[in-house]
């Protein structure tokens, strides 16, 4: 009598991330208004980062084309993007009566105006009340879910810089500034209306961010591919993500051209169709305390990470990562090691010593680590209690400090 594999037949729901426009290879300031036209905005808020307004042409030309149809701006984005400076913001746009928000720039920034839009449609525009909003998890601990019952009153046209796909998910984790610690809030409606990718401005932002950023964009498919509850069509353009990054990351040091950096965006367009439908493991989740309690970015972080987790996988994710690496054509490596040679060729950190970080400064993070939802769930090889915790950070050290922060 043949048996059935529930495990193959169980539920599998994939989550739509709710664009309405993506638009690729375009010029910003051309398509920018043609999407408010065809959305009916009159009153766009911008945010971009100080960098951004202060050293390139780009917020510039982007507000020359919106003409009066520009009501607000601000570059106050800080690092994580500061609770402090979403409520400033949200009020500002509130004030205004901004009908769009127009995030240019990378993750934080993205961040900055999902958690604006959140303040804006709940009418939430002190620490406390926002504060009230952060996601729960669903009862099987996969799923994140909105605490938020209000429709959403304004949405995002997003024109990213880097390569992390935050343009992607409705997830934002701004800073506290009196904690230390990242909120989590999950935005109804909080993945941008539209995306703009336009691959010449990638060119204004720094090499090691952009790396940097194509490695965390990196990360989140490497977690799509290797979920504890795949999904087939995620898994899919997790796969071609992975082979995008890994091909053309190395060539924008030496080949910045116009089509590599188009392959580049592609990668964060197939990751982020996938990513919020299946659950994330540690790495994804680790910087989020790495970030803010070792004042890294979490795109830096997010190297060394990655690099861990597939160490710690070894031996458990076993189809996955021979999937991966014969589709790369290195089917006899082991898949940390393939991970290990780019970050190499890349110049990337690759361990917590690199970041800066010492055996005391990691001590600190092991019980906001611990309490902290997602950083203990949903990993193929389990990390349960404060000895898998540290076992798996103990492969994030370089040899000569790795049996001393070992447990």
């Amino acid at each position: 009598m043949e048996t059935m594999d529930n495990s193959v037949h169980a539920g599998q729901r994939y989550r739509f991330s709710g664009h309405e426009r993506v638009s690729h290879n375009v010029a910003a300031e051309l398509e920018l208004p043609k999407m408010m036209e065809l959305f009916g905005y009159k009153r766009a808020f911008m945010v971009c980062s100080k960098s951004i307004n202060t050293r390139t042409e780009i917020a510039e030309r982007l507000r020359n084309c919106l003409g009066d149809r520009l009501v607000g701006f601000t570059d106050e984005v800080g690092e994580h993007s500061p609770l402090s400076n979403v409520l400033a913001a949200a009020r500002s746009a509130r004030d205004l009566q901004a009908d769009v928000l127009i995030s240019v720039g990378g993750g934080s920034v993205m961040d900055m105006c999902k958690a604006m839009q959140l303040c804006i449609s709940e009418e939430a525009f002190d620490r406390d009340s926002l504060l009230k909003l952060q996601f729960v998890l669903s009862e099987d601990g996969t799923q994140m879910l909105t605490t938020s019952s209000a429709p959403a009153r304004i949405r995002q046209i997003a024109i990213p810089t880097t390569l992390a796909t935050s343009e992607w998910t409705p997830v934002s984790t701004p800073i506290d500034d009196e904690t230390h610690l990242k909120a989590r809030f999950v935005v109804p409606d909080g993945s941008p209306e539209a995306v703009i990718y336009d691959a010449d401005i990638l060119r204004h932002t720094p090499l090691h961010l952009l790396l940097s950023t194509g490695i965390r964009g990196l990360d989140h498919a490497i977690n799509t591919a290797c979920s504890s509850s795949p999904h087939p069509f995620a898994s899919l353009l997790a796969e071609k993500a992975i082979q995008l990054y890994i091909e053309n990351l190395p060539r924008l040091k030496t080949d910045p051209s116009y089509e590599t950096l188009t392959n580049c965006q592609l990668a964060t367009w197939y990751t982020g169709m996938g990513q919020m439908s299946v659950p994330h493991g540690f790495s994804h989740w680790m910087v989020h305390i790495i970030g803010p309690y070792g004042g890294v970015p979490h795109s830096d972080a997010a190297c060394v990470l990655m690099l861990a987790q597939a160490k710690w996988l070894q031996g458990w994710a076993i189809s996955q990562h021979e999937r991966l690496c014969t589709s790369l054509g290195r089917p006899q490596q082991p898949f940390h090691e393939l991970l290990g040679d780019l970050l190499c060729e890349l110049k990337m950190p690759t361990t917590l010593n690199d970041l800066g970080l010492t055996p005391a400064n990691v001590e600190e993070m092991i019980e906001p680590a611990l309490q902290h939802p997602m950083v203990t769930r949903n990993n193929i090889r389990p990390i349960v209690n404060e000895h898998d915790l540290r076992a798996v950070l103990s492969l994030a050290w370089a040899p000569s400090t790795q049996a001393a922060s070992v447990d």
